[in-house]
């Protein structure tokens, strides 16, 4: 036993299952990435297929390694146990990565600017529970120091939304 009352089985189980599911995760996107590359103009689809080809073999090639590498370890409860609420660590990751996804379709309806101040806002006023006085000052703040690097130290324009582009005339929906 370790430190934190976990044999080593336990914890090498609970990695192995984690690489499980991550190279589960990556097969995924790249399988689904390989056949959208095939409606492409061959062409422009050449780099894609160089890149995933390969890379497709090499993620069936270690997925054959772990399962010839399985021996004895529950891989099967190790995700269960995890999914269902077992592990605090997951949860964390699953709420942060839940925020993200969030503030990316924020910013996808209503660009990076306004996106960046309701999600500060909401993450001030929701998860911190501080004041709205503070909240505004500091959403208004990071929003303003955002639009100053971007818009006049770098000249780069960020995405205004989709709301904007709406009103703009473009028909993206």
């Amino acid at each position: 036993m370790d430190e934190d009352g976990k044999t080593i089985r336990e914890r090498y189980g609970n990695r192995f299952a984690l690489e499980v599911c991550f190279l589960a995760f990556v097969g995924l996107i790249v399988v689904l990435a390989f056949f959208e590359a095939l409606t492409y103009a061959l062409v422009s689809a050449r780099t894609p297929l160089v890149i995933m080809v390969p890379l497709l073999i090499l993620i069936v090639i270690h997925a054959v390694r772990l399962y010839r590498n399985s021996g004895g370890l529950r891989t099967r409860e190790h995700i269960v146990h995890a999914v269902t609420g077992g592990s605090p660590h997951l949860k964390k990751v699953v709420g942060i990565s839940g925020w993200m996804l969030g503030l990316v379709a924020i910013i996808t309806v209503l660009g990076h600017y306004a996106g960046v101040f309701l999600f500060c806002t909401i993450l001030m006023r929701a998860l911190a529970g501080e004041s709205w006085k503070m909240t505004l000052l500091v959403a208004a703040a990071a929003t303003l120091f955002i639009f100053g690097v971007f818009e006049y130290v770098f000249n780069i324009d960020l995405y205004r939304g989709v709301v904007i582009r709406y009103f703009l005339g473009y028909r993206d929906f």
